[in-house]
């Protein structure tokens, strides 16, 4: 019996007739089911048994247990213990389905799609049933009945959808798991071997499949071809492309044998391949968990069509189709419609190459084939030369920076770029998905017992991440490049930072995740819990708020050398403060003190090991601060330290307000002027400084930059 959750979220959907309405009610009810395995089985036990409905009730049926399974699957991939342990649950009972005989082969078979669309190996339990179908298949000793047996599966199927490789591929994915293993190797070799090319196609799809017998019996019909002479130069181009994408040596070592074979009989003349256009590439940017969608707009002659793929780090090629369109406005239909639910950014093919290459090579490491589809998607989009390629860091950034640009930048710039970083979150939405809900986030931050302890905890999570985020960067820089953003190489220097084991809490961005886990696993806790009291997330977030003159409240006076004492761990100097705070106080448009803070905290707060220095820290800051609008204000003050060797020094932080503050210093309120000022002051940090300008021009443009200050 369905639960009347389930009947609530099923009516839900029946309701949702709009498309996009349908996708988010869907989504929202899996996401509910999830927490109610409960109602999940009952719902699994009616797909199961002879009492499941038909037409459009089983379809919904069919899509909200395959919902609530996909949700189940990430969250098992995103280290979320919660989603093994909700499949093992229903596969359990699926079990139990089985041994008291309430599972009928339209169950067995509705069961095994819905395992394969939430992109899980169907269970093996599935393969126990002996009925009728399956029965037949079992006895599969003599070929002819199973040819028989085919005949009758395929008959209407190839009637009404001619040779579609992928409508035959989805039909056998449903039906193989159910068929008993000793039977699979069997059946999938009689299939190959039948005569249309489309089977051909199969057989070659069916050798990246996840199943030994699978792949086994692809090669053995492939290998029938052959011998009977039906092997075209078209398989043969195929199996060339993929050979390098086999993860099983074995299997390998055989298609390259059938391919050796095929050359010696002449097999694969010369052919023309039909031209192919990519009209427009897309791709999503790289999210938190690593997933990443992209898209192309295909023409091979007169036929169009739009290929997709979804890639996760750790895990290759997770998804690959090709959608026929019957026209150019449904082509560019559908790609608006994929483009509306993601971020997308326009991409050259060599970057769907390159993204493609680093996936296949990341599977292949991982033990994992590419997913069949993506056989069709090469082919579709012309990639004949398509092969893995390694999914380091250290490769993603050579691809990204070929000239070693950003890496040939001074400490000082590189560290300008990675100040930069903590816009990110105002410039690229994805950021909304850079975040940390482990079970071992959860633990870690279950287990704080005060604000600092809550940070602290979540900081050493993100150490052990290290790798995961160095990664995602790294992609993002690769996609960056690629559509040519201007922002390129801030990502680059961000990620080979985290690569060469740079301090997270001195990475702004790194700062922005853990803080924004920290506000999501406690949004979650608030949901289940209710609130959650704690002080706010940032240490000393009130002093931010503090008036823009005066002292700070109750701040005791400076003593002599305190506030150098304070940077000294850091690395940092006066003069380096100075020029920071000349820079905050000379930006185009005037920069709050929250603004300018936060990024100061940044730096300087992981070296004052407790709350103690860094509550003095930020007490100090707004005197100096005071003092460097006063000799703005006073012609005949020093701007510019008078000692040459300590120019670089505040010319760095100079530049560092710059980048920390980039909205607020306009290209167009700065002239060019402003442009010449800043290539100075970029020389200087790197030591090649020049005295005239640093004596009085410069001094002029700062005077003159605070008296045009907008509010």
């Amino acid at each position: 019996m369905l639960s009347p959750s389930v009947k609530t979220m099923l009516a839900a959907l029946a309701k949702a007739s709009d498309p996009k309405t349908h996708a988010a009610e869907l989504q929202r009810s899996g996401r509910a089911l999830l927490e109610r395995p409960d109602d999940a089985a009952g719902l699994l036990a009616q797909m199961a048994g002879s009492a499941a409905g038909a037409g459009e009730d089983e379809e919904r049926m069919s899509q909200l247990l395959s919902t609530v399974l996909d949700e189940a699957r990430m969250a098992g991939e995103n280290g979320q213990r919660r989603g093994a342990l909700f499949i093992d649950a229903l596969e359990a009972q699926l079990g139990e389905l089985v041994a008291s005989d309430a599972l009928t082969l339209k169950g067995s078979l509705a069961v095994s799609g819905i395992w394969v669309r939430a992109g899980l190996t169907p269970p093996a339990i599935l393969a126990a049933r002996q009925d009728g179908f399956t029965d037949a298949v079992a006895a599969g000793d003599d070929p002819a009945a199973l040819e028989t047996l085919l005949d009758g599966l395929l008959g209407s199927l190839m009637r009404e959808h001619g040779d579609n490789v992928t409508v035959l591929q989805a039909l056998f994915s449903e039906m193989l798991p159910t068929v008993p293993p000793e039977a699979r190797r069997a059946l999938v070799r009689l299939a190959v071997g039948r005569p249309r090319e489309v089977f051909a196609e199969l057989g070659c799809a069916w050798l990246l499949d996840a199943g030994a017998e699978v792949r086994s019996g692809a090669v053995d019909g492939l290998a029938d071809r052959l011998a009977a002479g039906t092997a075209s130069s078209e398989t043969l181009a195929r199996l060339t492309i993929l050979r390098s994408w086999l993860a099983d040596a074995a299997l390998r070592d055989r298609v390259d044998g059938l391919v050796r074979e095929a050359m010696r009989k002449g097999v694969g003349g010369a052919t023309k391949a039909p031209e192919r256009k990519l009209h427009r590439i897309v791709a999503s940017p790289v999210d938190g968990s690593g997933a990443q969608s992209m898209a192309a707009a295909v023409q091979t002659g007169g036929t169009r069509s739009v290929a997709v793929v979804l890639l996760k780090q750790g895990f290759g090629v997770k998804d690959a189709y090709v959608l026929p369109c019957d026209s150019a406005t449904e082509q560019r239909r559908i790609l608006a419609t994929l483009t509306d639910e993601i971020e997308a950014l326009e991409v050259p093919r060599t970057y769907m190459e390159q993204a493609l290459g680093i996936a296949l090579g990341e599977g292949l490491e991982a033990g994992l084939a590419p997913v069949p589809g993506l056989v069709d998607v090469a082919q579709a989009c012309g990639l004949d030369a398509l092969r893995p390629l390694s999914a380091s860091v250290e490769a993603m950034l050579e691809l990204a920076d070929p000239g070693g640009r950003v890496a040939d930048l001074t400490v000082q710039a590189r560290g300008r770029l990675i100040t930069a970083s903590q816009h990110w979150p105002d410039t690229y939405p994805v950021l909304e998905s850079w975040f940390e809900d482990s079970d071992e986030t959860v633990a870690a931050l279950e287990s704080a017992r005060s604000q600092t302890a809550l940070t602290r905890n979540m900081w050493r999570v993100l150490e052990g991440r290290r790798a995961h985020w160095a990664a995602v960067i790294a992609r993002n820089a690769l996609l960056l490049n690629a559509a040519g953003s201007t922002h390129v190489d801030e990502v680059l220097a961000v990620a080979a930072a985290l690569k060469d084991g740079r301090d997270l809490k001195k990475t702004p961005v790194m700062g922005f995740i853990c803080e924004q886990s920290i506000m999501v696993w406690m949004d979650r806790r608030d949901a289940h819990d209710g609130p959650f009291e704690a002080p706010l997330d940032m240490p000393f977030a009130s002093s931010l708020l503090a008036p823009a003159t005066g002292t700070m409240p109750n701040a005791a006076p400076e003593t002599a050398g305190e506030l150098a004492k304070l940077l000294q761990p850091a690395g940092l100097t006066e003069p380096w403060l100075e020029g920071y705070l000349t820079g905050i106080c000379t930006a185009p448009i005037f920069v709050t003190p929250s603004d300018w803070l936060t990024p100061l905290l940044h730096i300087f707060g992981p070296s004052l090991k407790t709350e103690k220095k860094l509550s003095r820290f930020v007490d100090l800051l707004m005197p100096r601060y005071n003092e460097a609008i006063s000799k703005l204000r006073a012609p005949d003050e020093g701007l510019i330290p008078a000692d040459i060797p300590l120019i670089p020094i505040w010319a760095d932080g100079y530049l560092t307000a710059w980048e920390a503050t980039k909205p607020h210093w306009p290209a167009k309120a700065l002239g060019p002027q402003g442009k010449t000022i800043r290539k100075v002051l970029e020389q200087a940090a790197e030591g090649r400084i020049d005295p005239t300008v640093f004596q009085a021009t410069l001094p002029a443009w700062l005077r003159e930059r605070f008296a045009k200050q907008k509010m």
